[in-house]
């Protein structure tokens, strides 16, 4: 898929900030062409998903060698609002160290979560784009995590590529468990995703629109301009003839109404 900002088939400012194509470098989201052999022990460590992303669990977080030759900008945990009452399954201790940037998204069930994967998106996006910015020698990379790294952590990942990758949702849950193959999507976290498919099924459409009504402006008005000249054209023709019928009647007000850009789906 093109890194541009015409393949995105979404609103600019709603998962990515304005000028985020301009600044961000296409080789942050080139998938990795091929995996490692996945082994039972690796399900401790994190993975690169893109080149940018690791997933993994919170334990990593105790491994701060690791986490400076990585050279991570951002550690962001998705955890249960429990957890986070707790002060649990945070990477803010270890960001301050670090002198890097930290954040959470924290969530109390499934709908909330749901509601909640924009703003991981953006998140995620504000990162990036900021940071390249204002270091375009060295790129951004963020370890997005949660208990485990293979639950909540791992459906923001999956809807991230949803989005950014204009994919469907199979083939983005195969693209995070090639190299995270121990990740949970149960039958209830695929109940989730497919609801977030629908509501950005519903988005690009109305960006769909948008667009086509924004390359094509004045095709909406055009009715309404001739309607306006012919209305014009009787006005005219009763003047010359001495008439003294009213030509501004109802049967062209119709004509008169602009149309509007949106129409019912066929089923």
């Amino acid at each position: 898929m093109p890194f541009t900002s015409s393949a995105h088939r979404f609103s600019e400012g709603e998962f990515v900030p304005p000028g985020f194509f301009e600044h961000v470098s296409p080789r942050l989201f080139e998938l990795p062409a091929s995996a490692p052999d996945w082994k039972y022990s690796m399900r401790r460590a994190a993975q690169a998903i893109l080149p940018f992303i690791y997933l993994g669990p919170w334990a990593c977080i105790k491994d701060r060698h690791w986490l400076e030759s990585e050279g991570f900008t951002l550690l962001l945990a998705v955890r249960d609002r429990r957890l986070a009452l707790a002060r649990l399954v945070s990477g803010e201790k270890a960001a301050s160290e670090m002198g890097v940037e930290s954040d959470t998204v924290d969530i109390s069930n499934n709908q909330e979560l749901i509601s909640n994967l924009p703003r991981a998106i953006r998140r995620i996006n504000d990162h990036v784009f900021a940071y390249s910015r204002m270091n375009p020698a060295r790129p951004p990379k963020i370890f997005l995590f949660c208990e485990t790294g293979n639950g909540l952590s791992a459906i923001v990942l999956i809807a991230y590529l949803m989005v950014m990758f204009n994919a469907e949702l199979p083939h983005a849950i195969q693209a995070v468990q090639t190299h995270r193959f121990c990740i949970e999507t149960d039958e209830e976290a695929r109940i989730m995703l497919r609801s977030f498919e629908s509501i950005l099924e519903a988005k690009r459409d109305v960006e769909q629109t948008r667009r086509a009504v924004s390359a094509s402006p004045h095709s909406l008005f055009a009715p309404r301009s001739v309607s306006r000249k012919r209305d014009m054209d009787y006005r005219h023709e009763d003047e010359d003839m001495g008439d003294n019928m009213d030509t501004g009647g109802i049967e062209g007000e119709p004509l008169r109404r602009p149309l509007g850009p949106f129409q019912d789906r066929q089923a």
